[in-house]
């Protein structure tokens, strides 16, 4: 069964295994975590309490979709508490990514869904998404939840970012 989890020590090993895929592909437009040089529970833990943030970060539960019959770690989702000025621009209220080999299986657009119904649940009544102009891919995901997209724009480094709404 597919679940929305927090995370937890029996899909580590899994999760390793997903972000040693990430890395190899060399993309860089979701921070995951290197578990093995980083206490990736005690993160979450901060984030999700709000203590011992650097002071351009907010607060964010993570949550794993996670085949639970397997152990296996297939995604992760982050929805952030409230918005900064960085996050106006280029992240948002949700990121997330899905493990390489699983692109293109609908998981994407499934794990957004059970997100956006958690920040609903945390009493968020509208999300920003946000994704790579050329991460149409993740447009779609974006589109097939009813995400209206509002804009694109310029960040400072000359990237450009798509920025999508959610009313909850």
């Amino acid at each position: 069964m597919l679940r929305l989890v927090i995370p937890e020590e029996k899909y580590l090993k899994s999760y390793k295994e997903a972000y040693a895929e990430y890395t190899a592909t060399g993309i860089s437009t979701y921070g995951m975590t290197d578990s093995d040089s980083v206490d990736i529970f005690e993160k979450y833990d901060n984030y999700r309490f709000e203590r011992n943030l650097k002071p351009d970060r907010v607060g964010a539960d993570y949550y794993w979709l996670v085949d639970e019959q397997k152990d296996y770690f297939i995604g992760e989702i982050t929805i952030r508490h409230r918005l900064n000025d960085a996050l106006l621009v280029r992240g948002g209220h949700i990121g997330y990514v899905i493990r390489c080999s699983q692109w293109g299986k609908g998981y994407g657009t499934l794990m957004l869904t059970l997100a956006l119904e958690k920040a609903k649940q945390m009493g968020l009544a509208r999300v920003l998404i946000t994704c790579d102009e050329k991460n149409m891919a993740s447009a779609r995901v974006m589109e097939k939840n009813g995400c209206v997209y509002e804009n694109t724009i310029t960040c400072a480094d000359g990237s450009r970012s798509r920025r999508y709404w959610k009313a909850l």
